[in-house]
């Protein structure tokens, strides 16, 4: 109804083309969140909302820039055999776990097509192989988290072996390939800490460590990560410190200990808590001294 009043009306906005399909959005991924278990698989979940999250914040991100990305024929495609498909495993109608399989195929097809609508629109801006690598790191944190709480270790480490590689991937590819973009250095970050934050939750949970370490680590992370988009909105990069990489990489090596119950595993979490403590005064050290915009003078 709304998009057929916005043509006769011919009220068809920039805003109305974003909010539409975040509306979509929200009711599909809310209905999956419940029926996961109850129907549908958890895999056909992830794959969906992973989707709809990962194009609606690249939409957002290029707001700024006014370029906006319409729904396009396919998408709308995908929206009604998703709604389709959530009806006939409601309804327990038979073929709704095929129904759901077509769902997340046309799920991934349209989101590749969004992807290659972005990269004519930007060009290497934001779809290039070291930000792809990102997210596939990105996408790994879902199935680690799902096989942690399962206590299916073993293959939970090896997610997350998989995750730390990839890391040092991307940075590779963006420096060989001359791809090194502001989006990919936040998207890294992000990653990286998003993948270490919800580890320490789960280890707190699984009783792995004391949650006193968690606290530890996430308030100076969060502290970190606001000076960070400060920085960013003032100087338009991304500030990387020696310190930081560090940081990143010691609390890896941490996490890995901790599940293997390393007997210094201890002197690796104090090391760790004191490399992330140096980074958050790092990055608030260069924040605080940003040179000050000039006051335009009338």
């Amino acid at each position: 109804m709304d998009g057929y009043f916005a043509r006769k009306n011919k009220q068809v906005t920039q805003l109305g083309k974003l909010i539409d399909p975040i509306a979509d959005k929200l009711l599909i991924s809310t209905a999956l969140v419940f029926l996961v278990g109850k129907g549908v698989p958890l895999w056909m979940a992830v794959a969906i909302i992973a989707r709809e999250v990962i194009i609606t914040s690249i939409r957002a991100y290029l707001l700024p820039s006014k370029i906006v990305v319409p729904a396009s024929s396919f998408g709308k495609a995908k929206t009604v055999v998703q709604s389709i498909a959530i009806v006939f495993v409601l309804l327990n109608l038979p073929l709704s776990w095929h129904m759901m399989f077509a769902a997340v195929l046309l799920t991934v097809l349209s989101g590749l097509e969004y992807l290659m609508r972005i990269r004519q629109m930007t060009g290497n801006k934001i779809v290039n192989l070291p930000n792809l690598i990102t997210l596939f790191r990105f996408l790994l944190i879902m199935p680690f988290v799902y096989y942690f709480w399962s206590s299916e270790i073993h293959i939970a480490l090896l997610i997350f072996a998989l995750i730390s590689l990839s890391d040092k991937l991307d940075g590779i590819s963006a420096r060989l390939m001359n791809q090194k973009t502001e989006i990919g250095s936040g998207f890294d970050s992000f990653t990286d800490w998003t993948l270490i934050i919800t580890t320490f939750i789960l280890l707190a949970i699984k009783n792995y460590i004391n949650l006193f370490w968690v606290v530890l680590l996430v308030v100076p992370s969060i502290i970190s990560g606001a000076m960070k988009i400060i920085y960013i909105k003032r100087q338009k990069t991304v500030p990387v410190t020696i310190v930081a990489r560090l940081s990143v990489g010691m609390t890896y090596t941490t996490i890995i200990s901790i599940v293997i119950n390393f007997r210094y595993t201890i002197y690796l979490l104090l090391v760790t808590v004191l490399l992330v403590y140096f980074a958050m005064i790092g990055y608030i050290f260069k924040t605080l001294t940003l040179p000050k915009k000039p006051h335009n003078k009338q």
